[in-house]
């Protein structure tokens, strides 16, 4: 028995296993409760390092490191870093959503579930609800946080994306004690440079973003942002491009990559590639994050600089942008499009003392060539807004005409240099050129300038002008002057339809090159238009009056707007010494005369009105004091300015039979007026009275030599080849004479005067058929009773 065991025994035995098992298992579950906690601390340690370094792949990594995790608290802990992931990035709102749902039970107990509330809110534009969320995560307090300052950081956003004044500049303080207290936050330091720049220190904002990079090399984000605030501030554009490239490489949420698409888009602008700069504005403009008004903002300006007002009118009603920056925009839309005069209307109804109104007043003032009004507008903005480029430009154009040429073509040709693609540099660069005295002016180099600005220029009227203005000047070195004046002249016109002053210039041209009709229609159609200069309804009275000299009411009603836009009072004179004239009454032509007078001894030199008293005289059959009006004029204006005296000289002795003599003066006209860079209606006007008198008189080779010249100085001009084929023809030499009237149709095919010429030559020839021909063309094309009267009579005596 002694080895058997007893029954007592044998219970407490099991009952000791049963406690030894039971004793284990206790204490298996503290070391578990242990080990666990152990571990649920260094993945909240773990995740609170990577919300710290901040990337959206650090907070990703975060995220999931707490979705594994157990613990008070925890899912509210995810449900912050996922919701900040969306807010800062813009990426995973519904993972953030779905975290915040999970995370419910948990709304009483832990203050990040309001917080992220209020984060996912803001990410969705639903400034209300962030509004209210922060509000509550500021009232309540849990020791359980992952980031116990990120409603600060939400309170910071909230301020950028408002957009209000007061409230950034107490959000910059909030930020930077908010570094202090927090200074491992990436995102706190992002927030800080943010805030600085939009409170206008860029160069803070700068630093603080230098700082930080040193700290988070590797965090995409702040590469995006230091791109586009050196962007922005015009800084380091070649590093920006490079940096942008690399990024844009690189896989990027979609704030960051807007961002590094928007920076890259400004240096394409700056540098002349519109067309690029604004493809990446299409492609930023959607992924540009709501809240940031200053990279909105700025798109929408860069568009404008771009010449694209579409976009930035659409843009703008797409954001709802405020009053009066709306009204802003939409100025300086109309700017952009060309219209100077309706952005002055309107920017005239915003307040005065925006910088931006300062702004666009000042170059809408300098587009409409109101020097002196630009200038105070300008130095305003050069106060308001330091460094913009486009403001030094147009100081210096202005200072082109109301001061120092000599220094603004310095200070100009420094900034063309520098800022290659700044606007109007090459524009204001030429006109600086052109504003040299004649013994200074380089036209090549104008030329030059100019091309350029017309390469790298949106929209360059201006350009185009003024190489209008250089070809014309270049006519008496270079034979295509005439042709290649007119081309600019019209690429001006329809480059900016808006402003008329590109019109009038047309039309003051066509009217230099003899296209008479086309200039009177173009004028009749400008001269009711709102901005036009007093010099357009003169120019048409002296047009209509040549042509019509019963159109007296119509010049009166000219000479009464003319009177009204501020004309001068020596214009107005002549114009009304030229309706007197036009009317040709004994009553008229006195006033015509004392008015002529009264202005010759006032300004003895004003060759217009001593023409014009020449006329009157003649018209009085006075041609002896005609005759000395003219002689004393030419010794008034010296042999620099006497060309037209010598023509009304011409016109006088033609008109007494003298023909020779008025051959020769006419020639000496001729030949004054090419030195004095005079119009071309008015060469081809000595050059046919010349050529007529020598053929009268049988000077063959006189008028030969007038008009090689005239066809070398004007030889896209169908009049001059027309004049040199009839002085071919009375020369004998036949074949010239119809090459010459054949030059003259393919210029002016149109014209009936070249067709009447052909068959005057085949007819020499011997050729009815040729000349039946081209009088019937003639005919067709005739436009007028006389036209038709004139070749009706041709086909008569040619018997046709």
């Amino acid at each position: 028995m002694s080895g058997a065991l007893r029954p007592g025994s044998a219970r407490a035995g099991r009952g000791r296993v049963w406690l030894t098992i039971a004793g284990l298992a206790v204490m298996a579950a503290v070391l578990g409760w242990w080990l666990g906690s152990r571990s649920q601390g260094r993945s909240f340690a773990e995740a609170r390092a990577l919300f710290e370094r901040g990337t959206a792949e650090d907070l990703g990594g975060a995220a999931e490191l707490l979705a594994a995790g157990r613990g008070e608290c925890v899912r509210s802990a995810e449900a912050l870093v996922r919701a900040q992931l969306w807010a800062e990035f813009g990426e995973g709102q519904e993972l953030a959503g779905a975290a915040i749902a999970a995370a419910g039970p948990e709304r009483e107990r832990c203050s990040d579930l309001r917080v992220a509330e209020g984060l996912v809110a803001f990410g969705d534009a639903a400034v209300a609800e962030a509004s209210a969320a922060l509000a509550d995560a500021r009232r309540f307090s849990s020791p359980q946080t992952l980031a116990h300052h990120q409603h600060r950081w939400l309170g910071g956003m909230l301020a950028l994306g408002t957009g209000d004044a007061a409230a950034v500049t107490e959000a910059v303080a909030e930020a930077r004690a908010l570094c202090g207290e927090a200074g491992r936050m990436v995102a706190y330091h992002r927030l800080l440079a943010r805030l600085l720049l939009r409170a206008g220190d860029g160069e803070a904002a700068l630093e603080v973003l230098t700082r930080v990079r040193a700290l988070a090399r590797t965090h995409l984000g702040l590469a995006a942002d230091e791109a586009l605030m050196n962007a922005e501030l015009g800084r380091e554009l070649s590093g920006v491009a490079d940096l942008a490239d690399q990024l844009l490489a690189r896989p990027l949420g979609p704030q960051d990559r807007g961002h590094a698409l928007l920076a890259r888009a400004v240096v394409h602008v700056h540098g002349g590639e519109a067309a690029a700069g604004l493809a990446r504005l299409d492609t930023a403009w959607p992924l540009l994050p709501w809240w940031d008004r200053g990279a909105r903002a700025l798109a929408l300006d860069l568009s404008l600089e771009a010449g694209d007002s579409g976009r930035a009118r659409a843009w703008s009603e797409q954001l709802a942008v405020p009053e009066p920056e709306a009204a802003i925009y939409r100025a300086w839309a109309l700017l952009v499009d060309g219209d100077a005069m309706a952005a002055l209307t309107a920017l005239a109804g915003l307040p005065q003392e925006h910088p931006r109104v300062a702004y666009l007043q000042g170059l809408a003032l300098v587009e409409q060539r109101r020097f002196e009004e630009a200038e105070p507008w300008l130095a305003r903005v050069d106060r308001l807004l330091p460094g913009r480029v486009e403001i030094e430009v147009a100081r210096a154009r202005v200072a082109v005409h109301t001061g120092d040429p000599a220094t603004a073509l310095r200070k100009l040709a420094g900034l063309a240099e520098e800022e290659v693609y700044a606007p109007r540099a090459y524009t204001g660069l030429g006109e600086a050129m052109l504003a040299q005295a004649p013994e200074q002016r380089d036209l090549r180099a104008a030329q030059k300038a100019l091309n350029r600005a017309v390469e790298r220029e949106p929209r360059a009227a201006e350009a185009m002008l003024l190489l209008a203005q250089v070809w014309q000047l270049r006519r008496g070195e270079a034979p295509e002057g005439t042709r290649n004046a007119l081309h600019w002249y019209e690429q001006a016109a329809a480059s900016n339809p808006k402003l008329p002053r590109y019109r009038e210039a047309l039309a003051a041209a066509l009217a230099d090159m003899g296209q008479r009709e086309r200039a009177e229609a173009m004028l009749r159609q400008l001269v009711d238009e709102p901005g036009i200069g007093p010099e357009t309804p003169l120019r048409l009275v002296d047009l209509v009056l040549e042509r019509d000299s019963s159109a007296g009411r119509d010049a009166q009603l000219w000479i009464a707007t003319a009177e009204a836009l501020g004309a001068e009072a020596g214009a107005l004179l002549r114009a009304r010494a030229r309706l007197d004239l036009a009317l040709g009454t004994a009553a008229s032509l006195r006033d015509g005369q004392a008015r002529l007078e009264r202005r010759l001894a006032l300004e003895p030199g004003d060759v217009d009105a001593r023409i014009l008293l020449v006329r009157v005289r003649m018209a009085q059959r006075d041609d002896e004091a005609a005759e000395t009006l003219v002689r004393n004029g030419i010794y008034t204006v010296g042999a620099g300015s006497s060309g037209r005296l010598f023509l009304a000289w011409a016109r006088l002795e033609q008109r007494q039979h003298k023909r020779k003599q008025a051959g020769l003066h006419a020639r000496a006209a001729f030949h004054r007026m090419q030195a004095e860079g005079r119009p071309a209606v008015e060469l081809l006007a000595a050059a046919e009275l010349a050529v007529s008198n020598f053929l009268r008189t049988e000077q063959i080779k006189l008028a030969l030599g007038v008009t090689r010249e005239l066809t070398v100085q004007l030889p896209d001009s169908a009049e001059a080849w027309r004049l040199a084929a009839r002085a071919q023809l009375d020369a004998g030499e036949s074949a010239k004479a119809r090459r010459a009237a054949a030059r003259a149709i393919e210029l002016a095919p149109e014209e009936p005067l070249g067709h009447e010429l052909r068959a005057q030559i085949a007819l020499r020839s011997g050729d009815r058929k040729t000349a039946a021909a081209a009088l019937e063309q003639a005919l067709a094309l005739a436009k007028d009773e006389v036209s038709r009267a004139r070749v009706l009579d041709a086909q008569r005596r040619s018997g046709g």
